[in-house]
């Protein structure tokens, strides 16, 4: 079985303020990092590569920099690892996101099974797991914070309200994992050699072939609003309890919540 992994260099949130003028991340004066969620997906991918049989491929879209994330895939697990880069991509949204990678998928795969991160700590979105899976024509399972994986499929816990919902779904696939799907492992002294030698190979619009209709970004942020400030609390008193018990139903009747 062929697994692969979505890997993406992410911003230290600490770090970034939002430029109001282009109305993007301005991580000029920020660190990077891997994003929290998918070094989850690289435990999960591994995990079901030893679990079913086979191994585990990491790619992600980025400039040079990005490469320590996949050294550090490497380094728990994954064979091979793949970046992705061309000045076309730049400023590519969701859409474009995912045809890039389906596209870098189709030239190393086939895959039976794609792990990635549920959503991205800088956009926030979690598009790009149902947009592959509509692409690939694969089954969906998403937001999976436990993962459990056979011969014929993968079957998960989602948190579903106060609960969970299980679900399952038979290969190929696409899985999005939370940071409570497992506890990543740390690397070894065979996992750091691994790091060392590791070849990345880098795919460009020259080997990928996307015409430049396929490379349009038809979605944009076309505005930015402040969160609503957070309500100041008060204190209701009365003569007796009786009557601050009487003053705090009349509130929370006014603001309709009773």
């Amino acid at each position: 079985m062929k697994i692969l992994v979505l890997l993406k260099e992410v911003p230290v949130v600490n770090d970034i303020h939002i430029d109001r003028t282009t109305l993007t991340v301005d991580r000029s004066g920020a660190g990077n990092m891997m994003n929290p969620a998918d070094r989850h997906a690289i435990e999960a991918a591994v995990a079901a590569a030893e679990a079913a049989g086979g191994e585990v491929a990491a790619m992600t879209m980025g400039r040079e920099s990005s490469e320590s994330l996949l050294k550090e895939a490497i380094g728990m697990g994954c064979k091979t690892a793949v970046r992705i880069t061309d000045n076309a991509f730049a400023g590519a949204d969701t859409l474009v996101t995912a045809q890039v990678i389906k596209a870098a998928a189709d030239k190393i795969g086939p895959f039976d099974c794609i792990f990635c991160g549920s959503s991205s700590i800088d956009g926030e979105t979690g598009q790009i797991p149902g947009k592959l899976a509509a692409m690939f024509g694969f089954g969906l399972l998403t937001r999976a914070c436990s993962v459990e994986t056979s011969a014929e499929g993968i079957t998960i816990e989602r948190k579903a309200g106060g609960g969970y919902e299980k679900l399952s779904a038979s290969f190929p696939l696409v899985c999005s994992v939370t940071e409570d799907a497992n506890t990543p492992r740390n690397i070894g002294l065979k996992g750091r050699t691994a790091m060392k030698r590791a070849k990345i190979e880098v795919l460009t619009n020259e080997e990928l072939g996307l015409s430049g209709q396929e490379l349009v970004s038809h979605s944009k942020v076309t505005g930015l609003v402040p969160p609503p400030a957070a309500e100041v609390g008060c204190m209701l008193t009365g003569a007796d309890d009786i009557e601050s018990a009487g003053n705090l139903v009349q509130t929370l009747i006014s603001k309709h919540l009773v």
